[in-house]
């Protein structure tokens, strides 16, 4: 699902050919200036990458929330100490997601940012700000679905909010994704919502991989 599946630094630095300007607006959200500065240079933001783990951005973001360099990666929230939402959370929550569908690999700056979130203890700050919004992008609802909510985070209270949220926009919009996801995640939900239900069987009969899902786990029943 990456949009660029394998990052290496292969000659684009300064100076080696002619990129995409980022949009002025880009510098009004911390989140979205970490992207491009990290495409800027190169950096890989695969997270799972087999060769370095997304480690460099990895690194930024937890820069940008004050971490010092020799603070282990991934400290629990425990070990961090509650308090308010970090910088890179805070941002992500005021996300414009018009704007950082402009910034380049954006589905994976945002994956391990969540993550980043995830780990701060952060994520339920950022997640309530989305679950509620007029718009939610389907790659983004079935981004958060199959990575956090699927597995009850940040808690269970906000990933049942996100599972209806996702119900209702596969019966709105179709979007094979997110329905062969929601299959995968919660078979019994799509099973028990009557549109939802219906979106999944039209889904099959386009889409040979939601067909063959519903053919595994038995009709979303």
């Amino acid at each position: 699902m990456s949009t660029h599946p394998h990052h290496r630094r292969d000659g684009r630095a300064a100076g080696s050919g002619i990129r995409a300007a980022p949009s002025l607006f880009a510098r009004a959200n911390a989140f979205l200036d970490l992207a491009w500065e990290a495409a800027d240079a190169g950096a890989c933001m695969t997270p799972g990458c087999t060769d370095c783990g997304a480690l460099e951005f990895r690194r930024m973001l937890a820069t940008a929330d004050g971490l010092p360099p020799d603070v282990p990666l991934n400290l629990g929230a425990r070990m961090l100490g509650a308090g308010a939402a970090g910088r890179v959370a805070a941002a992500l929550a005021e996300l414009d997601f018009d704007l950082l569908r402009l910034a380049p690999r954006w589905y994976d700056a945002l994956d391990c940012a969540l993550f980043h979130a995830r780990d701060r203890g952060e994520l339920a700050h950022v997640l309530e700000s989305w679950v509620r919004r007029e718009a939610v992008p389907a790659r983004i609802l079935d981004l958060v679905l199959f990575r956090h909510a699927r597995y009850g985070h940040p808690d269970e209270r906000i990933a049942d909010l996100w599972i209806d949220r996702c119900l209702e926009a596969s019966a709105d919009t179709g979007d094979e994704g997110l329905v062969e996801s929601l299959i995968l995640s919660c078979p019994e939900r799509v099973g028990a919502d009557p549109r939802a239900h219906r979106a999944a069987l039209d889904a099959s009969r386009r889409s040979g991989c939601v067909r063959d899902i519903i053919g595994r786990l038995g009709d979303c029943a």
